[in-house]
């Protein structure tokens, strides 16, 4: 493994010294990714290729999950979720794509529109409500996506669903 130049750590004291004390929000995220970056640096395999760490840690996959079910009407962003998890956002969104299959944004839309579809096939209340409490901008916005990925329209899905029951109740 190559030396760390010590140039680094100077200009990175330099920075950090001159951050407001009111930003440690800010410092937090350096200090985050300087030593995974550092970390990242350490894992080598006796030939030298980098160890694949690409790879959320159990604890990181269920708090990703958990902070985007329980934020899910609510905005939440991708960074805000790799920051929870102590990484980068491009290093907790390539682990978590390795993890799960998915990208977190495609796990997050999925996640939202399976409590849609439940809400559309269990409830009485209006798509409309459906769609903010599923955290979609707006009716429409929760329609042109529903309609992308699943094909149907929500009102549409929902009438099938009604039949559904209806025809398995008899």
């Amino acid at each position: 493994m190559n030396a760390i130049d010590p140039s680094l750590f100077r200009s990175l004291l330099v920075s950090l010294r001159s951050l407001p004390t009111a930003e440690p929000e800010l410092l937090e995220q350096v200090v985050r990714e300087v030593t995974a970056h550092l970390t990242a640096g350490n894992e080598v395999q006796s030939n030298s290729a980098p160890v694949d760490r690409v790879a959320l840690s159990p604890w990181q996959e269920r708090r990703a999950k958990e902070l985007m079910s329980s934020q899910m009407d609510k905005g939440l962003s991708i960074a805000r979720v790799a920051s929870e998890c102590s990484l980068s956002r491009s290093h907790f969104s390539r682990a978590f794509k390795k993890n799960t299959g998915v990208s977190p944004r495609d796990w997050y839309l999925q996640m939202r529109l399976d409590k849609a579809m439940g809400l559309l096939g269990e409830s009485a209340l209006t798509i409309s409500q459906i769609s903010l409490d599923c955290g979609f901008a707006d009716q429409s916005h929760f329609t042109r996506v529903f309609t992308r990925v699943v094909g149907v329209t929500p009102f549409s899905w929902r009438r099938s669903m009604a039949r559904k029951r209806v025809c398995g109740a008899d």
